[in-house]
């Protein structure tokens, strides 16, 4: 069976039509249907149970079809990399970071790539620190950041700096504060499904007060952009006010604090190439976060 075929079952089970997966595959129906009848004849038993009107999918197609997401996925990957060998005779650093650590993120790869010209890089966004477990368990990426501590046993979970949370407000509001309460604000804040948002929602259970949320999103850009809009005040980290969507708007300390600390993981027993490791010690040593010069002009003290 070939990989290729697996590709076309698996694009008429998540479009639930042979019509609609022909389209998307650039392939004529009569071709897929074909081809999804070669291979259930193959293993003996039928994936899809078919009426004049619509598909369902069997028992056996449903575990056929896990198996069959995991191992297309793990020939692409396998591809890529090869392909990296082939490109280089480095292959590309993998990492995964979090927004608000995107901008000296950004500062450090700059610098390795000075020190390492010919290095390339891939860079992902994970905010979910369960994703990140399983992509640091499955070699999927080298190193990754994090806002919460990673327990697993094997995974060290580094931490590499503390950073308050700040209120995003126009530059023209409270003018004459050193730090606000949040208790009564009407707030941006990250989605419930973010490690941010779990920061924000224990943040008020502690003080025994219910948040005045007006606005859920996905991003500390989307939140900002709304903050510009004169809609709210925006709950974000320190670190996220050195980016370029928060000019013109204003950091102030909020009243008690609310406090985080960024965490850098990577496997205890994976073999780390020596660009990998230099990588990883610009990123331990870089001092940035202890630089505050970059937002001083704006941050209320």
């Amino acid at each position: 069976m070939k990989i290729v075929q697996l590709e076309y079952f698996i694009e008429v089970v998540n479009q639930n039509s042979f019509t609609k997966a022909a389209h998307i595959l650039h392939i004529s129906q009569p071709s897929l249907t074909a081809t999804i009848k070669k291979m259930e004849n193959d293993l003996g038993y039928p994936l899809l149970k078919r009426t004049t009107k619509s598909i369902s999918i069997t028992e056996k197609g449903i575990q056929f079809y896990n198996e069959a997401i995991e191992l297309v996925k793990h020939y692409h990957q396998t591809i890529e990399k090869m392909y990296d060998l082939k490109m280089s005779q480095t292959p590309k650093i993998k990492m995964a970071i979090i927004e608000s650590a995107a901008h000296w993120v950004a500062n450090v790869i700059r610098q390795h790539q000075t020190i390492h010209p010919e290095q390339h890089y891939q860079i992902n966004e994970i905010l979910d620190p369960h994703v990140l477990t399983q992509k640091l368990i499955n070699f999927d990426i080298h190193i990754g950041l994090s806002n919460d501590e990673i327990r697993h046993d094997d995974i060290i979970s580094l931490p590499l700096y503390k950073e308050d949370y700040v209120v995003l407000a126009p530059k023209d509001a409270f003018t004459h504060q050193k730090s606000i309460s949040i208790k009564k604000l009407p707030l941006i804040v990250p989605n419930k499904k973010y490690q941010v948002r779990k920061h924000i929602d224990d943040y008020f259970t502690r003080l025994e007060e219910r948040p005045n949320i007006i606005m859920e999103v996905d991003r500390f850009e989307a939140a900002t952009n709304f903050v510009h809009q004169d809609m709210g005040y925006a709950v974000i980290p320190r670190m996220y006010y050195q980016s370029y969507s928060t000019n013109d708007l204003r950091a102030i300390r909020i009243r008690p604090s609310i406090e985080r600390t960024i965490y850098l993981n990577y496997l205890k027993k994976r073999q780390y190439s020596p660009h990998i490791l230099n990588l990883g010690s610009l990123v331990v040593n870089t001092g940035i976060w202890d630089n505050t010069k970059d937002i001083s002009h704006a941050y209320i003290v």
